[in-house]
């Protein structure tokens, strides 16, 4: 009976730590990456580039910096904030860039190592959606845009290795 409840009390234990860490499902992400981009993986030409995804706040919020050059001499630098809204933990984040934009994005995570950015729609004009995910040691990044009412283009896709 002891071993029993032992087992029991173990395994509890461990799926609660599992499920109460709401940031558990951003871990492939964390780090510094180096990304590369080849000609015809952005209207801008080839590109590479580095960024970063890092806790901070003590661990109340994740920190995206990115920053872009480009064959063609275009420079692209942007910052988002990953958080947990309340009162469910919902993630969401808000994306600023040097062009102006400012994007708020609803996260989900379709399968394990993957998470989908995707534009709320209360802001008017098109829809954006941002995807990472792991394949074979690297992290795979695609932005896609929609005019309204019509498909996700992708408009930039790109790889990156762990620094």
């Amino acid at each position: 009976m002891r071993l029993t409840l032992l087992a029991f009390l173990t395994a509890f234990s461990a799926l609660h730590a599992q499920t109460s860490d709401p940031w558990k499902k951003m871990d492939f992400l964390l780090g510094d990456w180096t990304g590369a981009a080849g000609e015809k993986d952005t209207p801008l030409g080839a590109g590479q580039g580095s960024f970063s995804f890092k806790p901070e706040l003590k661990q109340k919020i994740i920190v995206r910096r990115n920053n872009a050059q480009y064959d063609s001499g275009a420079q692209h630098d942007d910052l988002m904030v990953i958080y947990l809204d309340a009162p469910n933990d919902t993630p969401r984040a808000i994306y600023f860039d040097t062009e102006g934009h400012v994007i708020r994005y609803g996260l989900t995570f379709p399968s394990p190592n993957r998470v989908v950015f995707e534009s709320d729609g209360s802001q008017p004009g098109p829809k954006y959606r941002l995807t990472y995910w792991m394949e074979a040691g690297s992290l795979n990044g695609r932005f896609e845009v929609a005019a309204p009412a019509k498909e996700y283009q992708t408009y930039m896709s790109w790889t990156s290795k762990k620094r």
